[in-house]
């Protein structure tokens, strides 16, 4: 009889011990992984991407596939335009991957449309100008994530 009282205590704590939670935060986590060109790009011959990683402890980032709910989104500020974000919607990813108990977690990269050129005043067009950009984004559930911002980018005419 206290065998089988040991035994049945040790499988529940067995039982219990082997769950596991999600301990991963549903507010998205972004960290910048690389911005390229690292220092300089010139007009029309070089493309600039921001490249991250992301993790969402409940997998509701992106857009549905049938665009019928809500969508995530990513914005964007140019420093030479403060107080501005631009919005772009996350691309969609397919929820056959979606798993609220382990959450989601990847690499994205990010083309900043329009790619960044000098402003059109005459000494910039002339000699080249300088931004950076902040960046963050928010699930379908809407919480933002943290903001990354890149290191400054010299564009050249």
């Amino acid at each position: 009889m206290r065998l089988r009282q040991v035994t049945l205590l040790l499988f529940a704590i067995v039982f219990f011990a082997s769950c596991q939670k999600n301990t991963v935060s549903k507010i998205p986590h972004i960290a910048l992984m690389a911005f390229q060109p690292d220092s300089s790009m010139r007009v029309n011959l070089d493309t600039c991407y921001i490249e991250f990683s992301l993790v969402d402890g409940d997998g509701d980032i992106g857009s549905s596939m049938n665009g019928s709910d809500t969508v995530s989104v990513i914005y964007l500020q140019d420093s030479r335009s403060v107080g501005s974000f631009t919005k772009t919607a996350f691309p969609a990813i397919d929820r056959s991957i979606e798993d609220p108990k382990k959450g989601l977690q990847g690499t994205c990269v990010f083309y900043p449309l329009p790619q960044p050129v000098p402003r059109p005043d005459s000494i910039h067009h002339a000699f080249g100008d300088t931004l950076s950009y902040e960046l963050y984004i928010t699930d379908r559930a809407g919480h933002a994530s943290n903001h990354i911002t890149t290191h400054p980018l010299i564009i050249t005419p």
